[in-house]
């Protein structure tokens, strides 16, 4: 084995002993990501959704070890060329990144402010032009994308520290809108507490951001949630929000509406970011089908590519259907029935010409969904908030759940690990986010620290 080899074996077993998961998205484990060989490395701080700063505070503060870690990701897949990527509106960011890859050969590249400028095969098209494939990965035309945040895990996992804490935007309806550093484990409501609470009587929560997020909207149901390695940010919004009214729709409901109003305008195929880089996806043909209770998959199974950015149904369609919950039904009932998209997967680059002027600037977005009155206040930093109690789950991530090496009673200092990848599994690591005794062991291990009481 070689020098090089060996030093990048040392970092994918770093990243895989850290626990590191895609911080951007749905959690893919970093070791098995990292594990490739591409051509071109981005680090996306492009923080995708409106009222989200958690990427920027980390960026703000940790431009040489995004740097760093960069140049060790790059040197294990063997990317000649590594860009990273900001949104242009952060100058000051920027004149931070500038100094920080001076002495190097990284790029560093400018993105206007449009949504979904952080989905990955978005930013991939807008950097270099390249669309991958429907339905394909990055990774099959020479590429790696890593959101900042991973990056910044990335760094401190060369040093030996897993992943344990995690920084947090918490805003909307909250007296105190800020971005804190927590352990991970947190619960949710500790976090809004912390922030001085929530002025509205009833209140709904997104976990995520505005547009993709997940709504919590039932007290026993919010009461066990925590923040994970994924958590990005807490939306506080009021009951009956236009985006609340919009999750909480019924098959039956949205089936009654697109029965009436849908006029096939096209709008929302016209907007769909993934249609506007040329992937065959044309989400107007699903809701043809849907609307006419057509069993016909040539059309349907086009809903397998829908990215769930939400364009189509909150900000493309003028009679205020829901395309994106429609693809998500008929993707779940693909998945259950093991039933895979045999369509065309070429790039059809005529449907890129008009994408320049279809981009969706963010004020504007805002504004369409009734979100406009929180951007008005830019979230603080407000530390480093630690609990006496974590609750930390043994699946924040795609794959495997964690298990645990440790037993009820045990006592653990912070950055310890619980749990174990299973053998032969897709997996995390799982380690301690506070100092304390294990008290309970089910799908999460809960840590009580000293003193604390229920």
């Amino acid at each position: 084995m070689t020098q090089n080899e060996n030093t990048e074996n040392r970092l994918v077993r770093q990243v895989m002993d850290a626990g590191i998961v895609g911080e951007g998205g749905a959690g893919f484990p970093a070791h098995v990501k990292y594990d490739t060989r591409v051509n071109t490395l981005i680090a996306n701080g492009c923080e995708c959704e409106p009222l989200l700063y958690s990427d920027q505070h980390i960026m703000k503060n940790n431009p040489e070890k995004i740097v760093r870690a960069m140049q060790a990701v790059r040197a294990v897949t063997g990317a000649k060329r590594g860009i990273i990527a900001i949104k242009k509106k952060y100058t000051r960011i920027a004149q931070l990144f500038n100094d920080a890859v001076r002495s190097t050969d990284l790029e560093l590249a400018l993105v206007d402010n449009f949504y979904p400028a952080g989905d990955e095969q978005i930013l991939i098209h807008e950097l270099t032009g390249e669309t991958v494939p429907p339905l394909g990965l990055p990774k099959d035309k020479g590429f790696l994308v890593a959101n900042v945040g991973s990056l910044y895990s990335v760094s401190n996992a060369m040093d030996g520290i897993p992943v344990t804490d995690k920084v947090v935007t918490v805003t909307g309806d909250v007296n105190t809108p800020s971005v804190l550093t927590v352990p991970v484990g947190t619960s949710i409501m500790s976090c809004i507490d912390q922030c001085g609470g929530t002025g509205i009587p009833d209140p709904v929560i997104i976990l995520g951001g505005p547009m993709m997020g997940r709504f919590v909207d039932e007290q026993s149901v919010l009461d066990r949630e925590v923040v994970t390695k994924t958590t990005g940010g807490i939306i506080v919004i009021p009951r009956n929000h236009y985006l609340h009214q919009m999750s909480g729709l019924s098959a039956d409901a949205m089936l009654r509406r697109a029965e009436t109003a849908c006029i096939q305008c096209r709008m929302c195929s016209e907007l769909c970011p993934r249609y506007l880089v040329g992937q065959a996806f044309e989400t107007h043909r699903v809701m043809r089908a849907f609307v006419g209770a057509e069993d016909d998959p040539a059309q349907t199974l086009q809903s397998t590519m829908c990215c769930e950015c939400g364009v189509c149904e909150l900000y493309a369609c003028p009679m205020g259907l829901s395309p994106r919950r429609i693809n998500i039904l008929f993707k779940r009932r693909y998945g259950q029935e093991k039933i895979q998209y045999q369509g065309p997967r070429e790039v059809n680059r005529y449907q890129t010409d008009f994408r320049e002027f279809r981009k969706i600037p963010i004020p504007r977005l805002v504004m369409k969904v009734d979100i406009d009155r929180y951007m008005s206040v830019t979230p603080e930093y407000n530390g480093n908030y630690i609990p006496g109690k974590v609750k930390i789950p043994l699946q924040q991530h795609i794959g495997a759940p964690a298990v645990p090496v440790v037993k009820v009673g045990d006592t653990v200092a912070k950055n310890d690990m619980l749990a174990d990848i299973p053998p032969k599994s897709l997996g995390a690591k799982i380690h301690a986010s506070i100092n304390g005794t294990i008290t309970q062991i089910d799908t999460a291990v809960t840590i009580e620290g000293a003193g604390y009481a229920n």
